[in-house]
C-alpha cells in the first residue's frame, strides 16, 4: 500500500515517462513537481521545507524555477488521474515560462461579470453543436459552432472576453490534463471525455461560469483539432476563442431562453446571498482591520456587492508581509480590495 509522499512521487514518476509531452501541445515538456500537506513535503528525491507558496494545487516558482504542486490530504485513489493532475499543472508552469499573458482579470471578474440567461442559453446551443461533433463525429458542424461563438462574442463582448481568456489558461490545461489521462489509460480519459461533454449540457453547471469554462475550453479545443487545421499552440495576444472566429460570419440562428437557465441563475444567487448570512450570522471573526487583498480562492469566487466567498483560503497582507488563512471565508470588502472583515462559514 502506498502511505507516504515519497512512495507517491516515485508512482507518479514512472507514469510521467509514459506520457508523449510534445504531442499533448507543440513544445512542452514536463517540469519538476512537488507533492505536499499539511506536514511535510517532497520534492526533488528528498522531503524539503515548504514555504507559503505552498497553497493549494497549481504552479509556483520555488527555488527559482518554475515547478506543478499538489496537495495529498489521503492516499489517492488514481494514481493515473493524479498524474494527469499534475500535467494540467505542469502545463500552467509551462505557460509561465512561455511568457502566456492572456490571464483574466479575476477580480475585475468578480465585481462585474453580469451573468444572463440569454448568455447561458447561447453556450448550452454551443454545447450541444460540440457533443454533435465529438460525440457524434459529425465535423460538418464546424462551422454552425464558430457562427455560434461569433455571435455570442458580439451579443456578450465583455462575458466572452473573460470566459475565452479562462478557456485559454484553464481549459487548455484541462485539455491536456484529458489528452494526458488519455494516453495513459485509453478507457479512462474517454470515460473523462464523456463526463465533460455532459458537464457542458447541463445548465446547472454554469454557475458559477468559471468551473464550467475549463470543460467548455477543452471541448472547444477538441472540436478545432478534428475539424481545422488551426494552431491553437501559440502564445500571441489574441485567445485562441478570439482569433478562431475573427472572419467568421456570426449565426442568425435564433436560440431560445432555456427555462432551466433562468432558475439556475437565481439559485446560484440566492445561495450566495445564504452563505453570506450563515456567516454574518455566526460572527465568527478571524480577521478585523483594514487589510490589502492578495489572493482569494478565484476558483469558485463569488461576490454580492459588499461581501466576497472565497473556500480554502484568503491570502492578504500586513503591511509587507503576506499573510494566509486556512479554511472557508465570506469576506466584507469594497472594490478598492480593502479588507474589513474575515468571518469564517
Amino acid at each position: 500500500m502506498i502511505v507516504t509522499l515519497h512512495d507517491v512521487y516515485q508512482e507518479v514518476e514512472k507514469r510521467l515517462d509514459r506520457v508523449d509531452f510534445p504531442a499533448l501541445w507543440k513544445g512542452f515538456s514536463p517540469f519538476r513537481f512537488a507533492l505536499y500537506n499539511d506536514a511535510k513535503c517532497y520534492f526533488g528525491g528528498r522531503y524539503v521545507d515548504k514555504t507559503a507558496s505552498f497553497a493549494a494545487n497549481t504552479s509556483i516558482e520555488y527555488d527559482g524555477e518554475q515547478i506543478a504542486i499538489w496537495k495529498l490530504t489521503e492516499e489517492p485513489r488514481d494514481l493515473d488521474e493524479l498524474t494527469a493532475s499534475l500535467v494540467h499543472e505542469m502545463f500552467h508552469a509551462f505557460q509561465e515560462t512561455r511568457g502566456e499573458s492572456r490571464w483574466a482579470n479575476e477580480m475585475d471578474a468578480l465585481f462585474n461579470y453580469k451573468y444572463s440567461a440569454e448568455n447561458i442559453s447561447r453556450k448550452l446551443a454551443e454545447a450541444a453543436v460540440m457533443e454533435d461533433i465529438l460525440v457524434k463525429k459529425n465535423v460538418s458542424a464546424f462551422p454552425e459552432l464558430l457562427a455560434l461563438r461569433k455571435k455570442w462574442a458580439e451579443l456578450f463582448p465583455r462575458e466572452y472576453d473573460y470566459e475565452s481568456r479562462i478557456e485559454q489558461i484553464e481549459g487548455s490545461a484541462n485539455y491536456v490534463e484529458l489528452s494526458a489521462l488519455t494516453q495513459l489509460t485509453p478507457e479512462k480519459g474517454a470515460a473523462r471525455w464523456r463526463s465533460a461533454i455532459a458537464r457542458i449540457l447541463d445548465p446547472d453547471a454554469y454557475t458559477p461560469i468559471r468551473v464550467v469554462s475549463y470543460y467548455v475550453g477543452a471541448a472547444f479545443l477538441d472540436c478545432i483539432k478534428a475539424c481545422s487545421a488551426f494552431d491553437f499552440t501559440g502564445f500571441g495576444p489574441e485567445t485562441f476563442a478570439q482569433a478562431v472566429i475573427e472572419d467568421v460570419p456570426p449565426s442568425n440562428r435564433v436560440c431560445p431562453i432555456v427555462p432551466k437557465a433562468e432558475r439556475c441563475i437565481g439559485d446560484f444567487l440566492d445561495n450566495t446571498r445564504g452563505i453570506i448570512q450563515g456567516a454574518l450570522s455566526k460572527n465568527q471573526v478571524v480577521l478585523r482591520g483594514e487589510y490589502r487583498l492578495c489572493s482569494l480562492n478565484i476558483w469558485d469566487a463569488r461576490w454580492d456587492g459588499r461581501y466576497a466567498i472565497s473556500n480554502s483560503f484568503v491570502s492578504y497582507y500586513d503591511g509587507t508581509e503576506k499573510k494566509l488563512l486556512t479554511g472557508d471565508f465570506v469576506v466584507e470588502m469594497g472594490r478598492d480590495r480593502l479588507i474589513h472583515t474575515v468571518y469564517r462559514q
